[in-house]
């Protein structure tokens, strides 16, 4: 076989390792086969500088939505419904940002569902303070976003953000008890 069809094999014998198409154990063996043993490492595409400029904006975009989102908050005089669909559209964005860092592959995905659950915490929190002037159910609903991001972290096994959210709930209910 000329050595162009060897390289495309190999190429697609790591694509199916990689994404669990085959079991690795049939994929060692048919990379072993074609590369009599040698078994080179295909290296990994980089992004072209196009695709590091797009990335940086796209990084950039998703950590300024959190000022963004509390200037909209607290500082505007903005229909509630305006505020609500602002908020919103954030989240998808956010959302959308997570999936397609999760689908890349690369580890910025954590920054955007880090930016997602903020923005979940102080919606829940701005409209509980907007529609039920009650202190203990503004504790409720923050105990629960705290609990939240705690299941987020658990199925995910992400260590830092289940550091943070027991963190969390313990300050909440300290500042509850004193």
């Amino acid at each position: 076989m000329s050595d162009n069809r060897i390289t495309t094999i190999v190429k697609e014998i790591n694509y199916w390792k990689q994404h669990n198409l085959l079991p690795e154990v049939y994929c060692d063996f048919l990379l072993a086969l074609y590369t009599k043993g040698e078994n080179e490492e295909v290296p990994e595409p980089s992004y072209t500088k196009a695709g590091k400029i797009m990335l940086i904006i796209q990084l950039i975009l998703l950590l300024l939505l959190l000022p963004f989102s509390f200037l909209v908050l607290y500082f505007t005089q903005f229909h509630l419904i305006l505020q609500i669909s602002i908020l919103f559209l954030f989240l998808c964005y956010s959302f959308w940002i997570y999936v397609y860092f999760k689908k890349s592959e690369n580890g910025f995905y954590h920054i955007a569902l880090i930016t997602n659950l903020i923005i979940i915490l102080m919606a829940t929190v701005y409209l509980c303070k907007l529609y039920f002037d009650l202190i203990n159910l503004l504790y409720i609903v923050i105990m629960l976003n705290f609990i939240f991001w705690l299941l987020v972290s658990y199925k995910n096994k992400i260590k830092y953000l289940m550091v943070c959210s027991v963190l969390g709930i313990l300050f909440t209910v300290s500042y509850i008890v004193l």
